[in-house]
């Protein structure tokens, strides 16, 4: 049985959009084992791939490493003594350097077949993250191949109606001003009473959604910090409408195909590099992501959440 390793960085993110290439990798190799190797650093993800519940198993095995000063010699150790017949890279692009640097040490650790370190410029204007992965499985691609639609496990069904909302995250260039919620969450609830929001995220951001100045607190749940990833995945598949900045709960919103907003800032990526295929789902991107009209994304979600 031959064994296929997969190199992917992965934040939560990262893995969903990266979920469809893996997929394909699985269907070339159906009778082999598929290994994914990762570093998983506290500083990017609260999350193991391993932990997000996938509804197919595509993933035999996972590989980790926290930095290259913390467990790395056990990492290359692991992927050595497994001797896999193939490697496929599909670590995101940052430099050439960096990608020779790990095709070398690939080569280093006896794997002669190599795929994916390939470096080309992309037009992400045209084609997102998920796109340019399967590119590097598959030449020719179709619609089916890099859909992301349905790869997380099926929820148990909710019949209460309610929006998830998610405006934490790392990186501040992505992160929209506390106000603006404040005034967008307060809007929602003057024009829709009865409406329930629930907030999702990490526990750093469970302080930062008590301290929001809502004139309706009994209309909101708190679950900072208060869910597992499959609890997580449960709330926002049950969820009637999602909105959130570029991050893994868009990506997991996106996997349902769930209606929805998402506030976009500058990162260190190019525009359209992360916007998610969901057709279902509005994105407001400006370089400045305070520069986002307030007034813009209020009339969005209130027309939208009107329907449901």
């Amino acid at each position: 049985m031959k064994k296929i390793l997969i190199y992917r960085n992965c934040s939560l993110g990262d893995f969903i959009v990266s979920l469809p290439a893996i997929n394909l990798i699985k269907n070339l190799y159906p009778n082999s084992k598929i290994y994914l190797a990762s570093q998983v650093s506290k500083k990017i993800s609260y999350v193991k791939p391993n932990q997000i519940p996938l509804k197919k198993k595509i993933i035999d095995r996972f590989i980790y490493f926290e930095s290259w000063k913390i467990n790395f010699l056990n990492f290359i150790k692991d992927i050595k003594k497994n001797r896999f017949d193939k490697v496929y890279y599909l670590n995101a692009f940052t430099s050439k350097k960096k990608l020779i640097r790990d095709y070398l040490i690939f080569s280093f650790l006896g794997i002669k077949n190599k795929a994916g370190f390939e470096f080309e410029k992309f037009n992400y204007q045209r084609f997102n993250e998920t796109y340019y992965l399967c590119k590097r499985v598959k030449k020719k691609l179709n619609n089916n191949d890099i859909s992301i639609k349905g790869y997380l496990d099926d929820i148990k069904p909710n019949k209460k109606k309610f929006i998830t909302i998610s405006f934490g995250g790392k990186n501040p260039l992505k992160i929209w001003n506390s106000r603006n919620w404040e005034k967008l969450i307060t809007y929602i609830i003057e024009i829709m009473p009865n409406i329930k929001i629930i907030i999702v995220g990490s526990k750093n951001e469970y302080n930062q959604a008590e301290k929001l100045k809502i004139k309706e607190p009994k209309n909101i749940i708190n679950l900072c910090g208060k869910t597992n990833i499959k609890k997580l995945v449960n709330v926002i598949g049950n969820s009637n409408y999602h909105i959130s900045h570029d991050d893994g709960t868009m990506h997991i919103a996106s996997t349902f195909q769930k209606k929805g907003v998402s506030i976009f800032g500058k990162s260190t990526a190019e525009k359209g590099r992360w916007f998610p295929q969901n057709p279902y789902l509005k994105i407001f991107f400006n370089n400045n992501v305070n520069n986002i009209n307030l007034s813009i994304v209020k009339k969005k979600v209130i027309e939208d959440i009107k329907s449901i």
